[in-house]
């Protein structure tokens, strides 16, 4: 079992929305559905806390991928890009 300092310190939710943190502003979530890992649940809760702290989350389930997808690079930069010019 790993330390609960370092579980504690891993999970965003423990920090999101908590004073004296800079949570960042823009959020792409992918996952896959072939994830065998991690359920579907966990993006979509993460997206709903990042939206309602009135962060953007673009959050989407990636078709017959598993969890160490290629989530499609070239929307990926597009998406940074659109942001670096807002």
């Amino acid at each position: 079992m790993a330390d609960a300092e370092k579980i504690y310190l891993m999970n965003p939710m423990n920090f999101i929305g908590k004073e004296g943190v800079n949570t960042a502003k823009h959020w792409r979530i992918r996952h896959g559905v072939k994830d065998r890992d991690t359920s579907l649940a966990i993006p979509a809760i993460l997206a709903l806390k990042l939206r309602q702290e009135g962060c953007d989350a673009d959050v989407a389930a990636v078709w017959n991928v598993p969890h160490d997808g290629n989530y499609d690079l070239p929307e990926l930069f597009e998406w940074l890009d659109g942001i670096c010019r807002q």
